[in-house]
């Protein structure tokens, strides 16, 4: 669960629980404690199931070590049938009468230290089918200060991507999940600009936003205008050195004007009134409320 409930992302039905009942990806590589099923059928028939020691092989007879620590799936499945054919005839070529498949029977755990303003950082235990997500769900979710738009992933001392939780929540992309390795480390930085949104728009509440983002962008993160939104013009209050700053920033100069840390932005309402609209009462045949531009122009109308 990520906490954050005062933002978009901080959603209390949003888990990121890792799936139980995930398809091995056919991109899965495989490392020392996964448990691989070898099935072979046709001419021949047999089945090996070995776990991948820490050197990164598995032992099988009259073959000896076979490595397959670091191939995916697709390429260790490749790997056996031309390693397997040194001692099974019928297998490969286009006339072979036996078939043999690489799956994987179980996968390994791996350790991850989730860093940062997080919940409860520490070292956690996962599938080696984990993701970043699941990582920072596993530690507790993103506390009040942590950032969801600078997530960053080390691999072996390296910096490998900073990663935008809000490309997934807002829009559904799942590329940047990245899967994990053992002894990665995920760590979640404070956030450096959080700005709040309130009036006419269709979700009021606080958002992080990058340095580069402008009040347009803000605007789209909540959802955009509601319907009597007063569009020509948005107030944005600031904190300045010694005292608060207001900015009325025109529709045109929306996608350029620039927030900063603490900003509170407001969107006014259209006025009630009417512009082009009089009101007929009294001992008329249709009282009521009437254009009064391009249509009725006399009250003898």
């Amino acid at each position: 669960l990520l906490n954050r409930s005062s933002d978009l992302e901080m959603n209390r039905n949003l888990s990121f629980e890792p799936s139980a009942n995930l398809a091995t990806p056919q991109n899965y590589k495989l490392g020392p404690g996964d448990k691989v099923i070898i099935d072979i059928w046709g001419a021949s028939q047999s089945t090996i199931q070995q776990v991948i020691s820490p050197d990164g092989n598995i032992m099988v007879e009259d073959l000896g070590p076979v490595y397959l620590n670091g191939k995916t799936i697709q390429e260790a499945d490749a790997y056996i049938k031309k390693v397997f054919s040194q001692i099974y005839s019928g297998l490969g070529g286009d006339d072979s009468n036996s078939s043999i498949k690489l799956s994987l029977g179980q996968n390994r755990s791996v350790l991850v230290n989730v860093m940062g303003d997080v919940e409860n950082p520490g070292t956690y235990q996962v599938s080696s089918f984990a993701t970043v997500f699941n990582a920072i769900y596993m530690a507790g979710g993103v506390s009040d200060l942590g950032s969801m738009r600078t997530v960053k992933l080390f691999h072996e001392g390296k910096e490998v991507a900073t990663i935008d939780m809000y490309d997934y929540i807002r829009n559904g992309k799942v590329q940047d999940d990245i899967r994990l390795n053992d002894n990665d480390v995920v760590i979640v930085s404070p956030h450096s600009l959080l700005v709040n949104i309130d009036g006419r728009i269709r979700r009021p509440m606080y958002y992080e936003m990058k340095e580069n983002e402008t009040l347009a962008n803000l605007i789209d993160y909540a959802g955009g205008l509601e319907s009597d939104a007063y569009r020509k013009d948005v107030r944005v209050i600031r904190m300045g050195d010694f005292q608060r700053q207001i900015f009325t920033v025109d529709k045109d100069a929306q996608s350029s004007f620039r927030l900063m840390d603490g900003d509170s932005v407001y969107v006014d309402s259209i006025q009630t009134t009417f512009a082009n609209m009089a009101e007929v009462r009294g001992a008329v045949y249709r009282p009521g409320q009437f254009q009064i531009d391009g249509g009725i122009t006399t009250v003898n109308q």
